[in-house]
Order: C-alpha cells, then structure tokens, then sequence
C-alpha cells in the first residue's frame, strides 16, 4: 500500500484522480478501504491526521457549542489520526435491535428504510474487522450457548428486561492480549497496492459537475496551508458524524443550497447517548452480582453482560431503547493494577508490593475465576454504579451548522446546538426503576435510585456526548426526510456516499462501531457491484 504523508515539511507528489476517495481512516473508512483492496478500483484513502497525535490536527477539530453541554476535550470523542476515533475508543461491540428499525409512532422521525434482518450478512463479516469471537448472534440470550455456559436459573421478567451482552474488539496483532482494534496501526499491511494512503490532507469542500448531480471530486489542504484539487470517480465521507454534515454544509456555492441539502436536512437529528450512574449499589454482598453482570472470556474475547428495555414495555409504556450495565469505580488498593506495574517493570515502591500482599484471596479468587470460570479477573472495588446509556428521540432543530469562526485552512467550524429530549429522561428514570425492582425481586443488593432518578428530574448536566454522534446524514427513501438513500448515495448525487452513525436514522441503545463496520461492509459491495456493473453490460454487448 502506498503512503503519501502531505504534513508540513514533506515535499508534495500530485494526485490527479482515482476511482473512489475515502475521507477519514476510522472504522467507517477503513473498513470501507480494505473491502476494496484489490478490486481493481484505484482508492485514495484520505486522512486529516498523521501518524501521531498532534496540537495542530487537535485545533481543526474545534467546534462552536450552543447546546447541551458537550466534552470539554474534543479528543476524549473525536481523533483526527490515522484510524481515526479507534485511537481512544473503549472496544466495546454489538448490534442494533429489530426494533430500533421500526417506525415507532410514539418515537418522532422513527424508522429506517432497511430490516434489521438485511445487516445480519454484514454483521458477521464484521467480525474480522473488529476481532471479535462471532458477529452475530451473541448479544441477547444465545450467549449462554455460545459461551458453553449454562442459563442463570433465575431470570429477569421478560416482558420488562431482557438480557443484553456487549462484545468487546481485541486485536490478535498486539503483545497486550486485550488490546481493542486500532484501525490505524496495521493499516499499512491490511490494504492492497491498488489503496493509496494520503496523510496531513485535510478535505475542504466537494466538488460536483455543473448540473449538480454527479460527484467529480474533492478540495483538500495540506498542512502548508496549501490547497490542491483530487478528481474521483466516487467520493465517500468516512469522517464523523460531526465533519460528514460540516463538509456538505461547506460544499455550497452562492445563492445555491449547500450539497445534498435541497431539502434543509444536513446536520439535523444530531444525537449520541445519553450515558451514566442512575443508581448506586453497595460493594459488600455483591459477589453474585458481580459474577452475573461481570465480564466474561469466550474464546479469549471478553464480553460483558447487561440489560436492555424489552420492546414490550417499550410498547407498552411508549419508551425509547435503553441499556444498563454495572459501572466500578476501583480501589486505590486495586492489586491488578499493582501487578501489572510489576509485570512492566514500572512498579510505584514499595505500595505496589503492598497492594498484592494485602489482596491474596482476591487474587487467589480470580486466578479461578479467569482460568477455570473463564471469566474476567475480579478487581478490588470502592463502588458500584448503575450505568444507563439511552437513545435519543431524533429532533430536527438538535443540528450541527456552521459558525462564523474558521479554522487556519479557513473553513468553517461546526456549530453544534445539541438537544435533549424528556422522553430520555423518562426512559431512564423508568430503567433505574425496573432494574431496581427486579434485583430486589432476585435478591440481589439493594440498588439506590440516584437523587435525580428518585425527584424525576431532567437528566444531569454532566452527562454529556459519549463519541457516538448520529443521525446529520440520516438514510431515508424520501429526499424531504433524509440526506441519504438505501445505498446510503446522497439522494440526487451521483457517486457521492456517506458512512458511518451519521446515516443512522436512530441510534440504538448500544454502542455504534459494529453497525458502522457493518454498514461500511454493505456499502463497499454496492459500490464494487457498481463498478463492475458497466464492464458486465460492455461483455454482454460484445457477446450479442
């Protein structure tokens, strides 16, 4: 695979055309970027970043905040570095459920223009991307069996909680055996000579012919401050769910609507999770919980178990999706965390020697549990949370836009007016309270509503975006509700594509990066099969 790093001091090779430009090297693109390797198309695989993380590339990530409170680091939910935000992601997997797909009448703007059932496929091809055990089918009760495990005796009532189990990446490359998927560390040896990779080019606005309605190719800046032209065949935005809407948004000429927004749709229906502690449980006599809502080790991925709201108390009581899971805040004293300072030779002298000593049983204890158990190592908590993360309800006026301020290639920042919604907060009031009432009917520990659940209050402040921002380019079968088609083709644009959550016309209860490999997947194949498509009909003619 070729590498062309275009960053400051690095003398410039011309790129005059390719076949198909991916715009951001995170899962999206490069998921998109190896499916294509060796296809035969010619790829430029076009990131802002570098190898390394750099100030300069941090500033062109700044945003303009006019709405809920969002993470004062834009690193912390946004990397722009080869790989893009797999750089800081937590690893954690699954996929959407059936009924996230459906339109909801009680859920505005609801539905998507595919099943469920038609990513299965994509899914499982997943798998190899992310290192993870299986694609599919392991986040609901199958799990059980194919972990080789037996059920809990005692479950949860099915009509108000079933189980939910995320699946967390791993990278066989690595020395660190659980070390999550990092697109950009092996990207090199992963692609085909037919992807070139382009480093420190930064892309500006999209290029279109004069009818509007076909793609040529993109503006992009180097880190010289320098502009220079790429024409393609087919342009596909891989960059976020924030730069996808601010590079259509800049694609505009005077007195014309920005590119693929006709219809006022591009950057509205921004939302992410909601995420973060509903209740509190005490960690002496937590042993079993712990146990049933740890981590588990199959086929040396772990995975970790939770709950999700049924679809019938959804129904029923009109709620959005929402998950929960057991948050730990460790001990100081944690002798996991000692031990693997003295493994790396960095050990703080003497507490680390300390720390193992005073913790024996528990170590004792999770040496069992990882290599006869096969689950995760127990570790020395000072807490227990109950963590929910909720969807959004989509609203058009939660939108990302443009600022009057720029950056240093003159572009637009992205001003982002985030909205909440008191069916979230309804939602996950609601789940609190279930989770609540069914480890108290299982004997569980006493779960603790929090203050803000108990007063029915709107939910905190310091909730704020969790780097799963969705839904600015939502996929739609009509142009006046979306920006997208099915194919996930800017309606109206020939060979211009977008992926990633921001095609995502709702967001789920879970995290985004399986769908959005998936859907990568899904897309790669439309875009080869339309490649091929005109070599077919050109052998058939000859054939006649």
């Amino acid at each position: 695979m070729p590498v062309i790093d275009l960053q400051p001091g690095n003398s410039i090779v011309p790129l005059l055309r390719c076949d198909v430009c991916i715009v951001g090297s995170g899962p999206a693109g490069a998921t998109l970027a190896r499916e294509l390797s060796g296809s035969g198309l010619s790829i430029v695989l076009l990131e802002s970043g570098g190898t390394t993380r750099q100030a300069e590339n941090d500033a062109l990530n700044d945003i303009d905040n006019v709405g809920r409170p969002r993470a004062s680091d834009q690193w912390s939910v946004r990397n722009r570095i080869l790989g893009g935000s797999s750089h800081t992601w937590g690893g954690r997997c699954g996929p959407f459920d059936a009924i996230d797909f459906e339109h909801r009448e009680w859920v505005d703007h609801s539905g998507w223009p595919i099943a469920m059932k038609e990513l299965d496929p994509y899914l499982e091809r997943s798998a190899v991307h992310l290192g993870l055990a299986v694609g599919t089918g392991y986040s609901n009760d199958r799990f059980w069996g194919i972990s080789g495990r037996p059920a809990p005796k005692e479950e949860f009532r099915a009509n108000l909680l079933l189980p939910f189990f995320w699946q967390f990446s791993r990278d066989d490359a690595e020395s660190y055996p659980f070390e999550y998927m990092r697109f950009g560390r092996h990207i090199a040896k992963r692609l085909g000579s037919n992807v070139t990779t382009v480093i420190g080019a930064t892309a500006l606005r999209l290029l279109v012919d004069d009818t509007r309605n076909k793609v040529g190719g993109l503006e992009f800046a180097t880190g010289d401050g320098r502009t220079h032209t790429l024409a393609a065949g087919s342009v596909v935005l891989c960059a976020g769910g924030i730069e996808n809407a601010r590079l259509l948004l800049n694609s505009h000429e005077p007195g014309r609507p920005a590119l693929g927004n006709d219809r006022d749709q591009v950057g509205r229906y921004l939302m992410d999770h909601l995420r973060g502690p509903a209740a509190f449980i005490s960690v002496p006599g937590s042993a079993a919980l712990q146990r049933r809502f740890g981590r588990y080790n199959v086929q040396g991925r772990f995975f970790r178990a939770g709950l999700r709201l049924s679809p019938a108390v959804q129904r029923e009581e009109r709620l959005l999706n929402c998950a929960a899971w057991l948050g730990e805040t460790l001990a100081p004293d944690d002798p996991w965390d000692a031990m693997r300072r003295l493994a790396a030779r960095k050990p703080k002298l003497p507490d680390d020697l300390v720390d193992v000593a005073r913790n024996i049983p528990l170590m004792v204890r999770g040496a069992v549990d990882y290599f006869v158990a096969r689950n995760g190592l127990p570790r020395k908590l000072r807490e227990l949370t109950l963590e929910c993360m909720c969807e959004q309800m989509p609203d058009a006026d939660s939108r990302v836009t443009l600022s009057d301020r720029r950056d240093r290639h003159g572009m637009p920042l992205p001003k982002i007016d985030w909205r909440s919604h008191p069916a979230e907060a309804r939602t996950m009031h609601r789940m609190a309270e279930l989770v609540a009432s069914e480890f108290s009917r299982l004997n569980f520990p006493t779960a603790a509503l929090a203050d803000w659940v108990r007063d029915k209050a709107p939910i905190p402040t310091s909730f704020v975006d969790v780097a799963h921002p969705t839904g600015t380019t939502r996929m739609s079968s009509d142009p006046a509700n979306g920006v997208v088609d099915v194919d996930c083709q800017v309606h109206g644009v020939e060979g211009l594509y977008v992926s990633g959550s921001s095609v995502f016309p709702t967001a789920g209860h879970c995290n985004p990066t399986q769908m959005i490999v998936a859907m990568a997947i899904r897309l790669a194949d439309h875009v080869r099969e339309k490649a091929q498509r005109p070599l077919v009909l050109e052998m058939m003619a000859r054939v006649g």
